[in-house]
């Protein structure tokens, strides 16, 4: 299990609890999605953290453990009893990771079965898959995780469609470059170079995923270690 506090706004805090991570260094302790099997631990969590804390809390959960163990409706209404405010709920169990369908239906009974905002998450890639997890399921918002890595467009091009029915142009490389740059600039500033430009490099593969050799520019950018060598490599890539 982890917690973090989220800005919602400039004037907003909420304190998430992560019961959905499927990581086997997470679930191996009893965290994470784990707890989709003690349902009975997952109020009393709940309940204290609501207690403890100052803000209001949230909740992110899987739909349950196993395909054949679908508790997203259940632990959602135990969730809403001990107090919190907001559930975000993946659409696939632990078993299934990020593979496979997200089951729509299940994150829709969970809409129906609470009276608190639902967020709907999983494999929102674009601005078709996101109007479908509105339509599909009439949660109150989406998460979007692993496909804003590299993209972090994602959501101004997602927003723009949903209000106007219009897809924004591509991003131009011009336009992509200034972006990363940006990043390494942001990274190296909180982190410094030693921690900033290894947790860089995942983002840096898929940022150059779409140029030509990006194999070649990706095992290149693997063996830098400096920002200044790193800035270097990414203007001649681009």
């Amino acid at each position: 299990m982890s917690y973090a506090t989220r800005k919602i706004s400039k004037d907003f805090d909420i304190v998430d609890i992560n019961m959905g991570c499927p990581a086997p260094k997470v679930v191996k302790n009893g965290d994470g999605s784990k707890l989709l099997q003690n349902l009975d631990l997952v109020g009393q969590i709940v309940e204290e953290v609501v207690k403890a804390s100052s803000v209001p809390v949230s909740v992110k959960i899987r739909k349950g453990w196993s395909k054949t163990s679908d508790v997203s409706v259940q632990v959602a209404k135990i969730i809403e009893q001990a107090g919190a405010k907001l559930i975000t709920i993946h659409g696939r169990t632990r078993d299934e990771f990020f593979s496979g369908e997200v089951d729509l239906e299940a994150i829709r009974k969970v809409k129906e079965a609470v009276s608190i905002p639902v967020i709907g998450n999983g494999n929102i890639i674009d601005e078709e898959s996101a109007k479908r997890m509105f339509e599909q399921t009439e949660v109150d918002g989406i998460m979007i995780g692993r496909a804003s890595i590299g993209n972090p467009w994602i959501f101004k091009r997602i927003l723009h469609y949903l209000q106007t029915g219009e897809k924004l142009r591509e991003i131009t490389n011009k336009e992509k470059l200034e972006t990363i740059l940006k990043h390494i600039e942001l990274e190296v500033q909180i982190k410094g170079e030693r921690v900033g430009i290894p947790e860089l490099r995942k983002h840096l593969a898929c940022y150059v995923k779409s140029l030509p050799n990006a194999s070649k520019i990706r095992q290149n950018i693997n063996q830098i270690n400096t920002k200044n060598e790193l800035v270097q490599a990414l203007k001649e890539c681009f």
